[in-house]
């Protein structure tokens, strides 16, 4: 949800002025360089979230529980014919396409002929090698080359030619080693690495989500006039501290109530059984921490445009939160006593 998104940024960026945290932007593998605020989240996050390494125990399960993972890469030796477009148009193409289509045909009740054909007919400068590729691992060719030659019987020449940026492919299978299982000594590291990453990355949410919590009692976020959450003191309003107020006392945030807004409220509470006041905070603490998109933008246009903000945003709260009022209405007057004669 965006509006958590930027509610979540507010309070890691107040928490990291809390701490006196300096920003000190850094640069990723692409050479980019954060933003301050990002460099700022990095630091708070890296001073706030901590996490214990995973237990021998714990990796060993995740190992034992993949059977089938953890393995090196399969080997490949296969041979190809590059039947390459004279041309760069769709007809130049189309006809390569029928060339190797009919040159499968043949290799198939023909597959002596591989090398041969290949030498004299490939546009690829393995041609020299009667079309070989030599041994393949993952990478070393082209990924729809790859694919199509991990699905194929060794010794089998594909059924379709396949197409790539340098034209159609005719493929062999000439050799298969599938990968082996890695042993436990040299991917426990990297399972560790994993387990490590999920544990921090579950950390940091609980984090963030305590601080928004917090921040319904503390409040800092404000916003500007572009409608964005921050936490220094907006132009338009603070959020924040309008619900937070609201939140330290509930007798003042009732009695701010709207009539209309008051009456849901104590709907709600009677049917429930719970007090009015007890349940205008809940809804407010509800709403602080589930409110979508459009909650948020309702929010921050109440909180922009009234001259009652507060009556407003509670207004608004209690009937996101709380359900309509349902009035019973006579349709039908029955008149007592004698009918008027004519």
């Amino acid at each position: 949800m965006a509006g958590r998104a930027l509610a979540a940024k507010a309070v890691l960026l107040a928490r990291a002025r809390e701490l006196g945290l300096v920003s000190e932007p850094e640069r990723n593998g692409d050479g980019q360089e954060e933003t301050p605020e990002e460099a700022l989240i990095r630091a708070v996050l890296s001073e706030e979230v901590e996490t214990e390494p995973p237990s021998q125990e714990a990796i060993r399960a995740v190992y034992d529980g993949n059977p089938e993972g953890f393995r090196s890469p399969p080997l490949l030796e296969a041979s190809h014919i590059l039947i390459a477009p004279s041309k760069p148009n769709p007809q130049a193409w189309e006809a390569a396409r029928l060339e190797a289509l009919a040159l499968i045909a043949n290799l198939t009740s023909k597959p002596s002929e591989f090398t041969r054909v290949a030498a004299s007919r490939s546009a690829c400068p393995s041609a020299s090698e009667g079309g070989s590729l030599g041994q393949l691992g993952p990478g070393d060719v082209l990924r729809v080359i790859w694919d199509a030659l991990v699905d194929m019987d060794i010794g089998t020449i594909g059924a379709a030619p396949v197409a790539s940026e340098h034209g159609w492919h005719v493929l062999r299978l000439d050799h298969r080693s599938d990968g082996e299982r890695l042993p436990f000594d040299y991917v426990g590291p990297h399972i560790a690495t994993q387990l490590e990453a999920r544990a921090w990355t579950k950390a940091a949410a609980q984090f963030v989500d305590r601080l928004l919590r917090e921040s319904a009692v503390r409040p800092g976020l404000c916003l500007t006039e572009s409608g964005e959450l921050e936490t220094r003191k907006g132009t338009i309003a603070r959020a924040g501290g309008l619900l937070g107020e609201a939140l330290g006392n509930a007798r003042l945030a009732y009695d701010a109530l709207s009539p209309t807004a008051r009456e849901r409220l104590d709907h709600a509470a009677s049917e429930s059984g719970e007090a009015a006041e007890d349940l205008l905070v809940h809804s407010i603490r509800t709403f602080l921490s589930k409110a979508d998109d459009e909650a948020w933008t309702q929010l921050i246009s109440r909180l922009r445009d009234s001259e009652a903000p507060l009556a407003d945003s509670l207004a608004l709260i209690v009937s996101h939160q709380l359900p309509p009022v349902h009035k019973t209405r006579t349709l039908i007057t029955m008149r007592s006593g004698p009918r008027a004669s004519g």
